[in-house]
């Protein structure tokens, strides 16, 4: 693909975001306090998934679950060290999944640092590559550069998946899960712009562009799309429940929940917090409303 060619949509894509971002994020009258802190978990969640695919990791699809806590902490740490202030919204939504998540055993804690220990260099790598003022202003060019120079298979033709199994795309895509801008995208989280096939030996420098260029606005466009879903569920929550009283949680439980996506009463009590039963209870009005569907015994 040319640069005329993928210039127009990736530019028609980042003034979408843009547009939506100045009229609404910088808002606090359009977009609260609460909504950032839910949009800034879904971003976490998407942050999560990613990082999931690009390093293989099976299990622990849920965040503040119990399963795969080792990965799960080491993927908050390297986020953590990733973020450039200590007010970025990320901040406080690490916080929040720390104290909800169960506390993690000797043996997790250890290779939790087993796993940060070897993973910080190559996110360290990444970060000095974006940092150089010799990568294309282009954002398509920008990441392709990118992916060759962190490529560690490209003279191993008889083993095209080599790349693959090694490659620091997690450190690439984590990286853009704080912030676009380094990649020449908009300044807002856009997990997801390139993917483990990129760092292929056997995939050509025209396919691999066209890839990245695919995944680059499906990046913005999901990022798009979270801070108008955000919107519209707390639009439609406020419509449903109008007549909700001042010091009413009903509403914090409501963001909580749809950021997190599952939650169960004593994560809801830790969250907020509040007593289980009073989370108990904040879950079945939400569940009456149809706004929370129940699962099992504790969801």
């Amino acid at each position: 693909m040319s640069l005329a060619l993928h210039t127009a949509p990736l530019a028609f894509r980042r003034g979408q975001l843009d547009a939506l971002g100045r009229a609404w994020l910088s808002c606090p009258a359009l977009y609260s306090a609460e909504m950032r802190a839910c949009l800034a978990l879904r971003t976490l969640g998407r942050a999560w998934v990613q990082y999931r695919e690009d390093r293989a990791i099976a299990t622990g699809e849920n965040l503040i679950g119990a399963e795969n806590a080792a990965e799960r902490d080491a993927f908050l740490f390297l986020l953590e060290t990733a973020l450039p202030s200590r007010t970025h919204d990320l901040v406080g939504t690490i916080r929040r999944v720390r104290s909800i998540a169960i506390r993690p055993l000797a043996a997790e804690a250890a290779a939790t640092a087993a796993i940060v220990e070897a993973s910080a260099p190559e996110l360290d790598a990444v970060r000095e590559i974006l940092a150089s003022d010799k990568l294309p202003v282009d954002p398509v060019f920008r990441v392709t550069t990118l992916v060759r120079t962190l490529r560690r298979s490209a003279d191993v033709d008889t083993d095209p998946l080599g790349a693959t199994a090694t490659s620091p795309c997690w450190a690439v895509n984590l990286l853009a899960a704080v912030d676009g801008a380094p990649f020449g995208l908009n300044p807002l989280p856009c997990p997801g712009i390139v993917s483990r096939r990129m760092f292929r030996a056997d995939v050509d420098e025209d396919a691999r562009r066209d890839a990245i260029v695919e995944n680059l606005l499906e990046a913005l466009h999901q990022t798009l799309c979270e801070i108008v879903r955000v919107e519209r569920a707390s639009r439609a929550f406020r419509e449903a429940f109008d007549n909700l009283r001042g010091n009413s949680r009903l509403y914090s439980a409501w963001m909580l929940l749809f950021g997190f996506g599952a939650l169960t009463a004593a994560q809801l009590a830790r969250a907020l917090p509040c007593t289980k039963a009073g989370a108990a209870k904040l879950l079945r009005q939400m569940q009456d409303g149809h706004f929370a569907a129940h699962r099992g015994a504790n969801q």
